[in-house]
């Protein structure tokens, strides 16, 4: 069946549409079927790597000094993005009223199951074959949002207008970075992408950003994370000697975000560990 991506949600409600779109083979304007390669900018890829990052709870504090963590900040500045749209969002948490402030990041989860893109009808949100990111193509996006609702971190933003930055945004970031991590129009969903500075040898914006060290980022197949102070970890010794857990695992959706706990009780009921 041929869809013509712009037409193909007319007329229909989006509620109850997920269950039937999830097996519809989807074709591009050109005709064709979707071809890996021929998204734009192939280039930023690492065949065989597999990113993650690690959150150290424990030294995570919230960056309360400020008006805004540097992370979060870091990313927006980072990523030209309006200021209200938190691509990485950090939560203070209380278990209950005793106990201590927790500071909780919230990136993308870069789910190795994810959700969003088993939804898409365009193959806009889709996972890439070789380093399996999870990323949007602005390209592609028809804005039904089907991926935002999909979402079980709620990480998604949808743009209802103009990137206020977009002029701002020089003609050459997009070929000095990885290009779905940029956005300049309107009604497209958008969302951490962990930034794709690690083609060009650079860590996340968010990782450089942060002055306690508490964000790690590496390559899984290389069993190795690194934080803003050159720290290299060995990314199985650290999950395990931390006792690391994953955000909503119960989801199924096996995310390669994992956290640190601030404290060590054996049994912290987020999920087991990798």
């Amino acid at each position: 069946m041929k869809v013509n991506r712009r037409d193909f949600l007319k007329g229909m409600a989006v509620a109850g549409t997920a269950a039937m779109l999830t097996d519809l083979t989807v074709f591009s304007e050109n005709d064709g079927p979707v071809n890996e390669r021929d998204r734009p900018y192939d280039q930023w890829r690492i065949d065989g790597a597999e990113w993650v990052m690690v959150i150290d709870l424990a030294a995570c504090d919230g960056c309360v000094d400020l008006d805004i963590p540097r992370c979060t900040n870091a990313c927006i500045v980072g990523h030209y993005t309006p200021d209200d749209h938190l691509y990485l969002k950090v939560f203070e948490v209380h278990e209950n009223e005793y106990s201590n402030t927790v500071y909780f990041p919230r990136p993308c989860q870069q789910c190795e199951d994810p959700p969003c893109a088993h939804v898409c009808p365009v193959s806009a949100a889709w996972q890439r074959d070789g380093d399996r990111l999870t990323l949007i193509d602005h390209t592609r996006c028809i804005g039904c949002r089907l991926c935002q609702a999909a979402c079980p971190y709620e990480v998604r933003h949808f743009h209802f207008e103009e990137n206020p930055k977009g002029d701002d945004i020089p003609d050459d970031k997009f070929e000095a970075q990885m290009p779905f991590t940029l956005f300049r129009g309107k009604g497209v969903t958008a969302k951490c992408e962990f930034c794709g500075l690690q083609f060009i040898g650079q860590l996340p914006h968010c990782v450089s950003a942060c002055h306690n060290g508490a964000l790690y980022f590496g390559d899984k197949n290389e069993n190795a994370v690194t934080n803003a102070f050159g720290t290299t970890e060995v990314f199985t010794d650290l999950l395990a000697r931390r006792e690391a857990f994953r955000w909503k695992e119960e989801e199924g959706t096996k995310p390669r975000v994992f956290y640190l706990p601030a404290s060590s009780s054996g049994n912290h009921g987020h999920g087991g560990n990798a």
